[in-house]
């Protein structure tokens, strides 16, 4: 992946990384590869669709089983989900300058319409490289949802700055 042209060559490791995460999605184990409704498998699927309850099977192989797969029959391959949930129309950018200067991400989320949501990344050492994970895990317990209940302003590009665990603006 060659630089961007405002890329700053210390925060550049770091910028890529999270974009190829947000391009990617979360890649299960196998993603892409063929599998096969195993007895296991079935029995599991069939316990949740006639009792209820939790299960670590994919929504695929309960939807296979519901429709009456039976252990030996191919499944769909596994397909990579969406690094965060309901967040959509990611950009990954170098913003601010000096010592202010961070990787940061822009984002939607399908929750709340209209608005363009920005969060800033910790530098590297010290985010040890699980900053991605840090955010994911931040939104998808509720951070943006308890944030936007304080109604923050944008800042003069439209934006709304995450509030928990980045630098404020700059």
């Amino acid at each position: 992946m060659a630089p961007r042209p405002d890329s700053d060559p210390d925060l550049e490791p770091q910028r890529a990384q999270i974009e190829t995460a947000f391009r990617e999605g979360w890649r299960p184990i196998g993603a892409g590869e063929p599998r096969v409704l195993t007895k296991r498998a079935h029995a599991a699927a069939r316990r949740v669709l006639d009792h209820g309850g939790w299960t670590g099977l994919d929504r695929a192989t309960i939807q296979a089983v519901r429709d009456g797969a039976q252990p030996g029959d191919p499944l769909p391959p596994l397909q990579p989900d969406p690094y965060i949930d309901n967040v959509v129309n990611t950009e990954v950018i170098t913003t601010g300058s000096g010592a202010g200067r961070r990787v940061a991400v822009l984002f939607s989320h399908q929750h709340f319409p209209g608005a363009r949501f920005g969060h800033r990344f910790p530098l590297d050492p010290y985010a040890e490289g699980h900053e991605k994970i840090w955010l994911k895990e931040e939104i998808e317990t509720g951070a943006l949802h308890r944030m936007m209940d304080r109604q923050p302003a944008p800042d003069n590009a439209g934006i709304i700055w995450t509030t928990w665990g980045s630098p404020g603006p700059d």
